[in-house]
């Protein structure tokens, strides 16, 4: 039976699968042999998703697949030809954070339901509605929300609403660090994080403060407390992290928020301790729920788990190899009569029925007659069988009787038939989708030379050497040109923009601003061109700066929007909702004196937007003015400096030399070695 809130439970294997289903899931979610972000997890082929969204249906859960990492411009045909087999694998829903995979998927396989991953970073009904827009069926919102910004969401949106409410969170909104990205190569929009976060790090002034601390590992979430405020809010589903967890882990977790969503009341003693001894990084946090940020949602002493991973003996049976404890009620209505073969009905409390006969004509009895009782218990002899009998009734004529064996026979083919039709799914449209594209970009065209800054003076620095767009904060909008282009929150907010031109970071900011000219900033994470297109109406589109030159070049050759790519800075790495400075009892009060030192020496900057949201940038500038011929083989329609910790004068430096490339002039690079980076230009992201 559908329950009120679905309790939606991880797996990375069919173990942990099961020990889902086993401990009461409603539904499971998993990932398959490519396009999903826990690319180290065992994950599932093609005909494994097929057997487990059999095992799933029987007992009427339903298994989501996660599609959920970035598409590049050359994987587009693969994606659709594996969604075409998940859509005839006849699963139950895909979550997916490339926009422009999601318009695909929609017209290649029109009903089948997409969740929109918590990798699009939806904290708003605006987000929500950017989404609704493209036919998504459920938002999964960010984990950085609290309950009234949850119930603001879902009392205005239509699609289902799913919000995390158990395990690891990251430092960074998801779907927005470029960390492990942009230090080791290794993506999280591609499922390969690294877990930087996790390391430790210095807090330094460069003056006297220093404090040693894993000042980037959050603690895990626990929201069992929260379930009744969960219920009232209205959400449709209840999600639990661990992936990469053990079966044991799963089994656990869910077992208990099962156990308090069926029968709530307060959390015992027990149960609590049983969470924190299946994993724990230094006790649980609530805090963005709550909306109390601060020192104590962190696990500043220690990055990993705490616990031992002691498992209740509850919890590891039902992790065990063929566990068969959750049984599916059915009924059954049986008849024996006089010239004619036994006859039985087999029902659930989902709707399915099945009716079977026997092969034999009933006999005379002749020591012993077949009586009410004795059929009865030969039709409840279930076995391993998935299902337990609630209620039987039974009808027999006197004076006869059939074999055993008959009886067993059919109670056999009755078990049968009803696992194939409570398993069993229709077919769903398909549509042969054509992919190829045909070059767009006439590859003379001398980009333009665009700018983002931080500061008042950067930007009079920027405008004093003429160039015409410059992205700002809103703040310094007062004392800039009313024609410059103002930066959205990189976060969606609310911001009272009066300026006609926008730089926008999401959906939310796309849909909240429609009717301005529009930028997309490379927070929108183009990564092939069916996602650009989605903003070929915007001004100009940043192409993700996880892509390689190759990469790029082909994404700009095949889209029909206008393009831009970063060509110098800082690249902003995390932005967070919880400061990391404010939760060492530090403030910058956006002096921006901050940085975070890790064991190889290398600094990161620490930046704060006017509503303290704190961004860390890279250690290093990405420098290619003299690269510049490599640029311009991209084709792109814009180049983009971002000054963000630079002075007017390094400002002006910057600005001149990629001027002077841009004029055909051969520029040296102007920083010393291992000073500057050159991105992922040269090497990109597997």
């Amino acid at each position: 039976m559908k329950r009120e809130i679905e309790l939606l439970a991880p797996a990375g294997n069919t173990l942990s699968l099961h020990a889902a289903v086993q401990s009461g899931a409603d539904a499971v979610y998993i990932g398959g042999p490519m396009f999903n972000a826990r690319q180290s997890a065992q994950n599932f082929s093609i005909d494994r998703i097929k057997q487990e969204a059999d095992y799933c249906h029987l007992y009427g859960v339903d298994l989501h697949i996660a599609v959920n990492t970035l598409m590049k411009e050359r994987e587009i045909g693969r994606l659709l030809d594996y969604v075409y087999q998940l859509n005839d694998a006849g699963v139950d829903a895909l979550i997916v954070q490339d926009l422009g995979a999601v318009e695909l998927i929609k017209k290649a396989c029109p009903e089948l339901p997409i969740h929109a991953s918590t990798q699009m970073t939806v904290t708003s009904y605006e987000g929500v509605r950017y989404l609704e827009d493209m036919g998504v069926d459920r938002v999964v919102l960010a984990r950085e929300l609290s309950a009234d910004e949850i119930s603001n969401i879902v009392q205005r949106a239509n699609a289902e609403i799913e919000v995390f409410v158990h395990g690891a969170i990251c430092m960074c909104y998801s779907g927005q660090c470029l960390m492990s990205s942009i230090i080791g190569g290794r993506s999280a929009n591609r499922g390969r994080c690294a877990q930087p976060c996790r390391l430790l790090y210095t807090l330094t002034d460069n003056t006297s403060t220093n404090i040693e601390a894993y000042a980037l590992s959050p603690k895990d979430m626990a929201l069992i407390d929260e379930l009744k405020t969960l219920k009232e809010i209205g959400v449709a589903s209840l999600k639990i992290e661990g992936r990469l967890k053990r079966p044991e882990y799963v089994s656990a977790v869910t077992g208990i928020y099962r156990k308090y969503l069926d029968y709530p009341s307060k959390v015992s003693k027990e149960d609590y301790k049983e969470l924190k001894d299946a994993f724990s990084r230094s006790g649980f946090t609530k805090g963005y729920f709550k909306a109390q940020l601060g020192a104590d949602m962190m696990s500043h002493k220690t990055p990993g788990n705490v616990s031992g991973n002691v498992f209740s003996p509850d919890a590891t049976e039902r992790a065990k190899d063929g566990a068969n404890i959750r049984k599916i009620p059915i009924y059954m209505s049986a008849e024996l009569k006089k010239n004619e073969p036994l006859a039985l009905t087999v029902y659930d409390e989902d709707g399915y029925s099945v009716s079977v006969s026997g092969a034999q004509i009933p006999e005379p009895a002749i020591n012993r007659a077949m009586d009410s009782d004795r059929l009865k218990e030969q039709l409840m002899k279930l076995g391993n069988t998935p299902f337990a009998t609630e209620h039987i009734d039974i009808s027999v004529d006197d004076g006869i009787t059939v074999p055993v064996k008959e009886i067993n026979a059919l109670r056999r083919d009755a078990v049968d038939k009803l696992i194939s039709s409570r398993t069993r799914r229709e077919g769903r449209e398909k549509v042969l989708i054509d992919i190829k594209k045909e070059n767009n970009k006439d590859k003379n065209t001398t980009p333009q030379l665009v700018a983002q800054c931080y500061s008042y003076d950067s930007y009079k620095a920027c405008v004093d050497l003429g160039i015409d767009t410059v992205y700002i904060n809103r703040e310094m909008s007062k004392n800039a040109d009313k024609n410059a282009v103002i930066k959205a929150s990189p976060i969606y907010r609310y911001e009272d923009i009066k300026n006609e031109s926008v730089l926008v970071s999401s959906p939310a900011a796309a849909y909240a601003y429609r009717g301005k000219k529009l930028y997309g900033d490379f927070r929108l994470n183009v990564y092939n061109s069916y996602t650009a297109d989605i903003f070929s109406d915007f001004e100009r589109v940043t192409i993700s700066p996880e892509l390689n030159l190759h990469e790029i070049r082909e994404v700009i050759n095949n889209t029909k929007a206008k393009t831009e790519v970063i060509g110098y800075g800082r690249l902003e790495l995390m932005i967070m909702k919880n400061c990391p400075i404010k939760a060492l009892s530090k403030c910058q009060n956006h002096r921006q004196i901050y940085s975070l030192k890790d064991r190889k020496g290398e600094q990161f900057p620490i930046i704060c937007t006017s509503d303290c949201t704190p961004i860390l940038l890279n250690s290093k500038p990405l420098f290619m003015a003299d690269k510049m011929g490599d640029l311009l083989s991209l084709g792109a329609d814009a180049i983009r400096l971002v000054f963000t910790v630079e002075d007017a004068q390094t400002v002006r430096r910057i600005v001149n030399a990629y001027k002077r490339a841009l004029a055909g002039e051969k520029v040296e690079n102007i920083f010393k070695e291992n000073s500057f980076t050159r991105g992922h230009f040269y090497r990109g992201v597997e």
